[in-house]
């Protein structure tokens, strides 16, 4: 789809393809709607990152928390919003064995106690080993601001991967 068919959507069609560009949280695609018409994919790419960035930390830190379990059985065959699924299938994470899928379970039950949020990651491009050196190397941080920080990167960059697979240049 290009830029053009964007601007000219209906408000319906438009919050229906991007209300979860940031899981599950459609007011900053109607926010982000507001600035139509965009100039080219890369300034809707800056609005939408722009308006997740005007929130406060509190409000990103919910966004982060809507964000589902990495490699969770239950989830990937359910749960999930059609974005996330398949992010985690292209990744291979809904193909785990059971050991794997239990191993994940414990990694995102250990970061959520330490951290109090889900473990994010823009998982575009990576696959089960990547993510699992990911979810290790960022247990050994013992600072939850630096963690907090870091997952509000990976949301973004989250977005961004959702935002360039949809907009043609």
């Amino acid at each position: 789809m290009n830029i053009n068919d964007v601007n000219e959507m209906s408000s319906d069609i438009f919050m229906n393809l991007f209300k979860n560009i940031f899981e599950k949280t459609p007011n900053i695609a109607v926010s982000s709607a507001n600035h139509r018409p965009f100039k080219d994919k890369n300034h809707l790419i800056e609005i939408f990152i722009n308006e997740f960035q005007k929130l406060n930390k509190e409000t990103k830190k919910n966004i982060i928390k809507k964000h589902p379990d990495l490699g969770n059985k239950l989830k990937i065959n359910n749960l999930l919003t059609d974005m996330s699924k398949n992010e985690q299938k292209n990744a291979g994470l809904d193909n785990c064995t059971e050991e794997e899928f239990l191993f994940f379970n414990k990694m995102n039950n250990d970061f959520k106690s330490k951290f109090g949020i889900p473990f994010i990651f823009a998982v575009k491009g990576s696959n089960k080993n990547n993510i699992i050196e990911e979810f290790k190397r960022r247990l050994l941080n013992s600072n939850i601001e630096d963690e907090l920080e870091e997952s509000i990167r990976q949301v973004k960059k989250i977005a961004f991967f959702r935002l360039d697979e949809i907009i043609d240049d």
